[in-house]
């Protein structure tokens, strides 16, 4: 096994342990991490699907590096640059997620949550409004750019679609519960990036 792939096995590890850490403390809260999926039925199974097309293509290249010529190698992509552009982008990516998972606390939730849960603007939520997406995006965005294929590509492009669709049900939710406050949130929050602007005078 060669340094990418103990690093990949790692970023794996630290997405599914993360994940499953944070349903577990939720959950001993009384709470439940999992939500409803409140008439988005098809986002959620469109995303599901997303997120285990990346799992599965990310096992086959830990098991055998040979899985990127399998999967339509990219040979424009495959080099030490690029791989070191993919391990930054996974690194970011994990240390975006675990500071939105800490931020969300007892708020997490995978679905939309079952009863109103405060809205949470503090931690790296000051400055965007979807770190886990953000962070998740950025990883499965590392482990295309380590090991690409069209088919690591194609996991690329589903997750962002499916993570949008995501994004925008838990949106009109949060529109629908919080009202102004979530309005208010929204003017000074990026999506996924912050807000810069100029101070008054200058």
């Amino acid at each position: 096994m060669n340094h990418n792939q103990i690093f990949i096995l790692f970023a794996l590890a630290f997405f599914l342990i993360t994940f499953a850490a944070t349903m577990v403390f939720v959950r001993r809260r009384g709470l439940n991490p999992k939500g409803v999926l409140g008439g988005h039925v098809c986002g959620a199974i469109f995303t599901f699907s997303a997120t285990l097309l990346w799992l599965v293509v990310t096992l086959f290249y830990i098991i055998d590096t040979n899985s990127v010529t399998w999967f339509g190698r990219i040979a424009l992509l495959d080099n030490g640059v690029v791989r070191g552009v993919g391990i930054a982008s996974s690194s970011l990516g994990m240390l975006i997620s675990i500071l939105g998972e800490v931020a969300l606390g007892q708020s997490f939730c995978v679905a939309l949550p079952k009863t109103k849960t405060e809205l949470v603007t503090n931690g790296i939520y000051h400055y965007i409004r979807n770190p886990i997406v953000l962070g998740t995006i950025l990883l499965v965005l590392g482990t295309f750019l380590i090991a690409p294929s069209l088919l690591a590509f194609l996991a690329v492009a589903v997750n962002i679609a499916g993570y949008e669709m995501k994004i925008q049900a838990e949106e009109d939710y949060l529109r629908r519960v919080h009202k102004s406050d979530y309005e208010t949130y929204c003017t000074r929050t990026g999506r996924y990036l912050p807000l810069f602007r100029r101070k008054e005078g200058k």
